[in-house]
């Protein structure tokens, strides 16, 4: 007849020591381990937030439209009439926000316009959302702004002249043709004011900033 061992209860007492000094060593490890990844994948997240978001807001501003009564081939007017002079079509240039005429080609291949408007919001609690980059385009939504990316620090826009001269932001005009503070500006039909635009956007996550900067050229003007 065979016999049949099994385990004492000696062994089954050292095995779970083992295994409990095992577990008290390695569960901080994995703990550990687990926390870097979770942080890793917060930091890739609010990454490639913070690039589309920054990419976007760049080619919005490369769409902005150039109001030209030399061009007779094609001419473009901001307010829609041919009493425009040359100059881009800002109707604000704010600081952390901005709102320009921009042209597309509609689903019927018309060359229309429609206005864009850049700006941020705050922190709301019903839905909970945390301060956000907005966009808004004229005749999609009733113009309401839809919310670009959110976790917003600080979002600052600063205007250059073509020699690298900085423009101080200001109020658009009424006719939101020029700005007010630098209207003589868009009277030089050779060199408007603002020939670029940088564009610095900080996302925070976990207390930390995340910060991109890029300079966006507007478009040749056609004169």
């Amino acid at each position: 007849m065979q016999r049949i061992r099994g385990f004492t209860l000696i062994e089954l007492i050292i095995v779970s020591v083992i295994v409990s000094i095992m577990a008290a060593v390695l569960s901080p490890l994995m703990r550990s381990s687990l926390t870097a990844y979770d942080k890793t994948l917060g930091d890739v997240v609010v990454l490639d937030k913070l690039r589309y978001a920054t990419e976007r807001l760049a080619r919005e501003i490369r769409g902005v439209q150039y109001a030209s009564t030399t061009d007779t081939t094609s001419p473009t007017y901001c307010s829609g009439t041919t009493t425009d002079t040359n100059h881009y079509c800002f109707t604000a240039m704010d600081a952390s926000g901005m709102a320009f005429k921009r042209s597309y080609v509609d689903a019927a291949g018309t060359v229309t316009s429609q206005t864009v408007t850049i700006g941020t919001a705050a922190a709301t609690t019903t839905p909970p959302v945390t301060a956000a980059v907005t966009l808004a385009y004229s005749g999609v939504s009733s113009g309401t702004a839809q919310i670009l990316t959110d976790e917003l620090g600080t979002l600052t826009f600063k205007y250059y002249k073509k020699n690298g001269t900085e423009l101080p932001p200001g109020p658009a005009t009424t006719t939101g043709t020029a700005l007010a503070s630098n209207n003589a500006c868009y009277t030089d039909t050779t060199s408007p004011c603002v020939s670029y635009i940088q564009i610095e956007l900080t996302l925070m996550h976990n207390s930390l900033p995340y910060t991109q900067r890029t300079q966006v050229g507007l478009r040749t003007p056609p004169i």
